[in-house]
């Protein structure tokens, strides 16, 4: 019998000390308990027995754990000293639970124990004996102490205060049997973020399967069975009640329950039972025991709800993807005094010599080799569309699924845009979370340093609150009422919680609502390399052939290649182009590159509209000052080409009759590049790629055309000139601008005039109807003089250089004819 006693601690053990979980199960003993014959023995009757280290529970003999434990060898270096749990009685409450205050008698028995019991399973019967024995020696020690009753008193006073303060946390810290690891966990490889910590006791496997054992315990035979029953509301145990059913072991069942149903759903399952079975003490002290595991698991649920699927580019019912079929991850650097634009261009060439750290994205919390400081504060920038906001949410979703960044016991986002609409006046911190979140409502242990969290306010552009660091009052503690704004310049200054993490994105110009000191590490988004936009084609589709088909097709147009870097751009892409493949004979010219960047331009004025205006039916309408917004901005980038820069300011836009209120609350097509102080007209500002320039150049210059009849790259201005209809043949515009890009000799108009001439075909001019041109406008005229005339140039041959390019334009032409 000792031998088996020794099998079945050993595998008892295993459980408590967090096995596997192909190890669950196999533990239901052949000698059904009889319940009806223990007499319940009050709450105080939990013992602990605390050897060297660990935990195990006080469990019937089980023949099948011999097998159980001989089946899985690789756990022999687990210790066999440890907690024992007695059957408790139903009414056992939260002032009862904590076993940490015991008698000197039980702490003298737990030393005298320790080793006795290495060999041999206690039945409860020799328990009960045992505990019979404590009992008479406590008394008699206790008529010996009676002197000394102020000292008793004040234990009791001490005992009450830390009830007290337990009770202020809302939840019950069990110290006993839990002796944290000395050694740290092993150094986590790159890419799995903050994982440098032992998980938390409270989320343990071993305290979990403590805590449901302990509440099951109280329950008799026929209130046994009546929890098993109301499992099978549960769509796990619908269908096969049975795995369950013949289960009369507590321990076997709570093990059964997070092999089927994992940690979380089991001690969520437990509770809900326990209340409905009336047992709303016992649920109670599971739920305030496993407080952390309880909001973890409700997180995640909800999390996933919100963040495992996403729209790409426009939202269309119906069209959405789950994150893991398309995600790719972006280039992620933390920022020094690099440009944020991609400067990779066909024609021109830009020199670029700054050397930038390169992190991954689930890395940005982890600290350098160099610098192994903690890093709180982070802020992540991007230009539009570089897929921030894609980025928090597969960061959340991997932390949910458990794959990184695991430190973080819980990962709260805030979106900016939506802060403002909770409760009005002042309230604590736990009140607007809890707007939120509600299942994170009265969690005051988020002020423990033990408890590590992280905040993300995504899209901080968007956040209504003026975020006043200098005059808001420094809020210390989350109970604290305070307004909004005040709680959120606390919690990024650090004056509250601060051992949280706290994760900011926003475009460049929301960096500078937070004052530097408070932040800790700037991260920056490049978008896609090319490695990581070929994942992404062949990753977003059933047939990675289909996937590799659409980006060799891509490569084939240098300008298309680069300008996939933005992630939106790369959907627009394969959103086309695999529709295309399946006619087997697509993709036999060049893909053309014009209607992508008009559709790139609605579709980031139409998300500007979102941002800015809200949802309504109204706000999304296309208003007269926005088409003149894009007229004007054009003439301005038309001018830049002219003077071959690429940045403008302030000054510029006052020169077009824009302000830059005008550009901020369109700010889809251009970013904040600089800011050398709070002067307006210090700011520097750049289009989010160099080739976006030039397309609104040339989209000005197409539309004034037309609907003015007035060639912008005509000098030579006369009164005829300005009489003339807008009816012009297309020779009159065409002519020009291919002179104007054969004389110039750095190649600075190639790309304008490719623009140009996609323009005027069918299928992207019916895209620029309704928008920057009337619905009923006059088709273009013409059209056969143009193609003749750049024949004849491509013939003549008097630029070689530059001919190549009128190729290209012809490539516009074509793909265009059929829209």
């Amino acid at each position: 019998m000792s031998d088996m006693g020794e099998d079945s601690d050993n595998e008892v053990e295993g459980n408590m000390r967090g096995r596997p979980p192909s190890s669950y199960g196999s533990m239901m003993s052949d000698e059904p308990e009889d319940m009806d014959d223990f007499d319940d023995p009050p709450a105080s009757t939990i013992r602990v027995i605390q050897g060297a280290a660990g935990l195990m529970l006080q469990r019937p003999e089980s023949p099948e754990t011999v097998i159980t434990e001989r089946t899985h060898t690789n756990q022999s270096s687990v210790h066999r000293e440890g907690v024992f749990l007695k059957h408790a009685s139903s009414g056992l409450s939260a002032e009862t639970f904590p076993v940490q205050h015991r008698s000197s008698v039980d702490k003298e028995h737990m030393v005298a124990v320790g080793s006795e019991v290495r060999s041999n399973i206690r039945t409860e019967r020799e328990l009960d004996n045992a505990q019979s024995e404590r009992q008479t020696e406590f008394s008699e020690t206790h008529v010996e102490e009676q002197p000394n009753e102020c000292g008793a008193m004040e234990v009791q006073e001490e005992d009450k205060k830390e009830m007290e303060t337990s009770d202020d946390y809302d939840e019950i810290v069990l110290d006993a049997g839990f002796s944290e690891p000395v050694e740290p966990p092993p150094p986590p490889p790159e890419g799995v973020g903050l994982q440098f910590r032992h998980k938390h006791r409270s989320l343990t496997l071993s305290h979990l399967l403590t805590a449901m054992v302990t509440s099951l315990r109280p329950l008799k035979q026929t209130e046994l069975a009546y929890f098993k029953r109301n499992l099978c509301g549960h769509y796990r145990f619908e269908a096969d009640y049975s795995t369950i059913a013949d289960l009369t072991d507590v321990l076997d069942l709570a093990d059964k329950l997070i092999e089927l149903c994992g940690e979380g759903e089991a001690m969520y399952l437990t509770i809900r039972s326990l209340l409905n079975i009336k047992k709303d003490e016992l649920a109670n002290t599971l739920k305030k025991t496993c407080r952390r595991a309880l909001l973890q698991h409700e997180l995640r649920l909800d999390l996933d709800r919100r963040y495992y699927c996403l729209y790409e580019g426009c939202c269309r019912p119906g069209q959405q993807r789950y994150i893991s079929e398309v995600y790719s991850e972006p280039l992620t650097v933390i920022r020094g005094n690099g440009d944020p634009v991609n400067t990779e261009h066909e024609v021109r060439r830009t020199e670029s010599t700054i050397q930038e750290t390169v992190i991954r994205a689930s890395d940005i919390f982890r600290p350098l080799p160099n610098d192994p400081s903690d890093v709180r504060t982070i802020m992540m920038t991007g230009i539009p569309a570089s897929g921030l906001t894609v980025a928090v949410n597969n960061f959340i979703i991997d932390w949910k699924e458990g794959k990184t960044n695991q430190d973080f016991q819980f990962v709260f986002p805030l979106a900016g845009k939506e802060l403002h609409l909770g409760k009005e006046g002042d309230q604590t911190f736990l009140q607007m979370l809890a707007t939120f979140f509600p299942e994170a409502d009265s969690i005051r242990f988020i002020e423990k340093e033990d408890c590590l969290i992280l905040f993300i306010i995504d899209a901080l552009d968007l956040c209504e609150f003026p975020l006043n660091f200098q005059s808001n009052e420094a809020i210390t503690s989350v109970a604290t009422k305070a307004p909004v704004d005040a709680l959120l310049t606390s919690l990024i200054k650090g004056t509250m919680l601060s051992h949280a993490r706290v994760w900011i994105t926003g475009h460049r110009a929301a960096a500078y609502k937070i004052p530097s000191q408070f932040i800790s590490r700037y991260v920056e988004l490049r978008g896609l390399t090319d490695a990581q936009k070929e994942i992404y084609f062949t990753k977003r589709t059933k047939d990675p052939e289909l996937g590799r088909k659409v980006w060799n097709h891509v490569k084939r147009s240098r300008t298309l290649q680069i300008i996939c870097h933005l992630p939106l751009f790369s959907w627009m892409v394969a959103y086309v182009f695999e529709r295309g493949f399946r006619d087997p004979e697509y993709g036999g010219r060049l893909p053309a590159l014009t209607t992508f960047y008009l559709q790139y331009v609605i579709i980031q004025m139409n998300r500007s509209f979102e941002r800015y205006r809200g949802l309504s039916v109204e706000a999304q309408r296309w208003r007269d000052e926005d088409k003149l917004f894009l007229e004007k901005l054009g003439k301005m980038s038309y001018r830049m080409i002219l003077e071959e820069r690429e940045e403008f300011s302030v000054k510029d836009l006052h020169s077009v009759e824009l302000t830059f209120e005008d550009l901020d609350s369109r700010d889809e097509l251009t970013t904040e590049v600089r800011r050398s102080s709070d002067d307006q007209q210090t700011w520097v500002f750049k289009f989010v790629h160099y080739t976006i320039q030039e397309f609104m150049a040339a989209m000005y210059a197409y539309v004034t055309f037309r609907k003015q009849g007035k060639n912008v790259m005509d000098s030579h201005k006369s009164l005829l000139t300005k009489m003339l209809s807008k009816d012009r043949p297309m020779i009159d515009l065409y002519r020009t601008a291919i002179d104007q890009a054969l004389a110039s000799k750095r190649g600075q108009f190639d790309l304008f005039l490719r623009f140009l001439l996609g323009l005027v075909t069918l299928g992207t001019e019916d895209n620029l109807r309704g928008y920057l041109l009337p619905h009923y406008h006059p088709k273009p005229k013409g059209m056969e003089d143009v193609v003749k005339y750049i024949n004849k140039k491509i013939r003549e041959n008097a630029h070689p250089e530059r001919c190549g390019n009128l190729e290209l334009c012809l490539v516009e032409l074509e793909e265009g004819k059929d829209g």
